[in-house]
Order: C-alpha cells, then structure tokens, then sequence
C-alpha cells in the first residue's frame, strides 16, 4: 500500500476540496492479514458517486502522512444467489482496499453492519471483515481528531473545524442568527404511501418511514407545528387522498409538502408531462377511475394560502399497466443527521416563498426503487441534507437541490445493472423572503 502525504501543493486537489459540500462520515477499523499493524478509516459519504477514504495506521502518523483514494459506489447481484446483494465501493487507488456489504432479500436495513474489505471481489475467500465501522457526527469530533486524517494547511481541514464549531454552537442554543418559527409556522405534510402493494409495497413502507422521520425532525429542529397526514396501507385510495386535499388549510405562512410514492402511468393520448397517481386500493380496482394526476394535485395545492409549496412523487411515468420490478439496491444513508447548519434549513423552510413540482420520471419512463426506497426520493433527502450540511460553503438553494435530486436518481439508475436510466421532471419557482 503506497500512502500520499497529507500536506499536497498540488492546486487542482486545493480547488477541488472547495466544493465540499454534505457529508457522512464513517469510522472503520481492520487489521491486514500478517500485519500487527491496525488501520483506522475515516469514510467520507455524499453520495454513490462521491466517496473519499482518508485511512492512517501508526506508520502514517508517524510521518504526518495518510493513505487516501476516491471511491465509487456499485451494485450486484451475487452469482448464483438472486436473494442476495452486494454493494461496494471501489476506489481509483489500486493500493486502497475495496469494501464490500451483503445483504439479504428484504433487509430493510441500511448498510450499517462492519463490511468486508479485499483487493479482488471476484475472491471472495479473500474477503476480510473489518473490525469496527461506525457512523461519526461532526458534534463528536475535534481537532485531535481530525488532524489524524487531515493537514492543518487543507482547506478541508478548516471546513471541517467551521462545520465542528457550527453543530456544537447548535447542540448548547446558539442558533448563529437562524430565524426559528417558534409555533408561528406550520408544516402541513401529506404523505401517500401505496404500502399495500404486493411488488413495491415495501420500498413505498420505506419511504413513508424516511419522509416522516425527516419532516419531522425540520419541523421540530425549526420549532414548526407539524400537521401530518398519511394515506397508506388499508386507507389507500382515491376518497382519500381527495379528502386530505380538501380538509388542507394552511395559513399565509405555513409549508405544504404533498409526498407520494407508488405506482405510476399515463395515457396513450396525454399531454400533460406529470403522470398520473394509481390510487386503485386493490388490484382489483378500475386504475382508470382510481387515479389523480399529479398536475391536478399541484394546482389544488398551490391555489391555497401556504407560503411554500412542495409537490413531488416517485413513481413510474410509464404506459398504463406496464410497472417496474424492485431491483437490488441498498445504501449508506444515515438513518439520523446531525451534521446540518440550522440557518441553512431556516432559509429553505422559513425565508423561502413559491411552489415546487418534481416528479422521477420523464414520460414513458419507469422510476425505480430498491431495498432502501425508491431511488428518488433517496436522492431528495441526500441533496436536502447536501444543501443544509454544516459543511456547504454555498447558500442553499431550492432549484440546486431539486436539480441536484433529479441528476442523483439518474446516476443511481445508470450505474446499477439492472435498471434503466430514469430523468425526471421539475418546476420550481421559488423567492428568498426576508
């Protein structure tokens, strides 16, 4: 294993680090075969495609150095076992290890356990398991610790520490200037899970799971009233979700955010980009006298009084009756975050004003979903936590995030064997308000 120093002159790696932006950051231990000496990782996790590894062991910070390497997230199946899914990540270090996870059919979990490491996935009696891997928030870190993996010159380095002092001012009341709502604003959420389904019944489960979980935690970190609404399993169906729609009355300064993930389609004949939402409560419904369009759901929404609208749904924008398989897939997705600037969620919840429309997919195209949810939505959450990370130099952005949410899930789609590509839709006209 060839290491690289930590102090590097070279300007496009300076230019690079600039960009930084949300993170999730993992701690992993292992210990080489034949070899007495212990490695510690510092995993750094933005997104499938954007992965680092700063790895040390007693040699490297001896010599104020750290091996390193950028990693690629991929998915498999594994020969012979269709039951079974591999996610790794490769690095474009030839010296770095490969880290692999396994998972079982519908493991729900996210990919949490310690993984394995080797130099060659296709050897698996190779594979070596590491000792420890552990979620690290920026709250539990200081400078002895990062000046294990980083140089005090990096600019990283300083992001880091600012991103250190941002959450731990946050955790003791120190908002930075963040304008909360106090229980002046309420966030009205209206999720619609089709859970009951018999093929995506338990990636739409996820999701209903993960949205709220995250609403709620902006609404409670941003001191907002939280109004929920959830449409699923045995109260799916057109009735109600008109009903949840009628009985919304948001006030002049309150956020609406419609959810929907299910199943999908539209007409030979339409002309409307958005699909259309099947709402059949069974498979035995008429989808043709069950289903809202999206379009129509946006309209209703944003004719109310609310400050800030957000509509999205994933789900396939398909021909009637053709609906996609749950492929392999999983992720390191944090099932909780505490890396995030309050003042950077203030000003996309409560010094925003406007509507937002977004949809996975284009028309005659399938959205697709895996073991941890729908790719979409998966790519929402990831680029909302990207644009409030502590660590974003740059001002949040409602059109960053959800441009950044459309090119993540196309990306996910495009790398995994065994999907196909999916580009999705949106609409936003947003303001910043004082």
């Amino acid at each position: 294993m060839v290491y690289m120093r930590r102090v590097i002159l070279s300007i496009m790696l300076v230019l690079a680090t600039l960009t930084v932006q949300s993170q999730t950051f993992y701690e992993l231990t292992f210990t080489l075969p034949n070899s007495n000496s212990k490695f510690v990782g510092l995993l750094i996790y933005t997104d499938d495609e954007h992965c680092k590894m700063r790895l040390v062991d007693d040699e490297a910070l001896a010599e104020n150095s750290c091996y390193m390497a950028n990693y690629t997230c991929g998915i498999k199946e594994k020969d012979g076992q269709d039951d079974i899914g591999i996610m790794y990540l490769a690095p474009d270090n030839a010296d770095m290890p490969i880290f692999v996870w396994v998972w079982e059919k519908d493991d729900e979990s996210d990919m949490n356990a310690a993984p394995y490491l080797c130099f060659d996935i296709t050897d698996t009696d190779s594979w070596i398991e590491t000792t420890t891997f552990q979620e690290v928030a920026l709250a539990d870190m200081d400078e002895e610790y990062v000046s294990q993996f980083y140089g005090s010159d990096e600019p990283e380095y300083r992001m880091m520490m600012s991103g250190i002092r941002t959450v731990k001012d946050q955790s003791i009341g120190n908002t930075g200037g963040a304008a909360l709502a106090n229980g002046s604003s309420t966030l009205h959420l209206v999720v619609v899970a089709n859970t009951a389904v018999s093929d995506i019944g338990t990636a739409c489960d996820i999701d209903l799971r993960r949205i709220r979980s995250e609403f709620g935690g902006i609404a409670k970190a941003l001191g907002m009233n939280l109004s929920e609404t959830v449409v699923s399993g045995s109260n799916y169906g057109k009735d109600r979700v008109a009903a949840a729609l009628k009985s919304l009355n948001p006030g002049t300064d309150d956020v609406v955010a419609f959810i929907y993930t299910g199943h999908g389609f539209r007409f030979n004949d339409q002309k409307d980009y958005y699909p259309c939402l099947d709402l059949s409560s069974s498979a035995y419904d008429n989808v043709e006298q069950n289903f809202m369009a999206l379009s129509d759901i946006y309209k209703e929404i944003t004719r109310k009084s609310a400050r800030l609208n957000i509509v999205l749904s994933d789900c396939c924008n398909s021909v009637i009756n053709q609906n996609q398989p749950v492929v392999r897939s999983n992720t390191l997705f944090s099932r909780s975050y505490n890396n995030f600037d309050l003042q950077k969620l203030s000003s996309l919840f409560l010094k925003t004003q406007g509507n937002i429309i977004a949809t996975a997919a284009s028309p005659g195209e399938f959205s697709w979903c895996g073991d941890n949810g729908g790719f979409f939505l998966l790519s929402f959450f990831e680029s909302l936590r990207n644009q409030i990370s502590a660590l974003n130099q740059e001002a949040p952005s409602w059109n960053t995030l959800i441009s950044s949410t459309i090119s993540s899930a196309a990306r996910k789609t495009e790398n995994n064997e065994s999907t196909v590509r999916q580009n999705g839709l949106k609409e936003v006209a947003v303001k910043n308000i004082q």
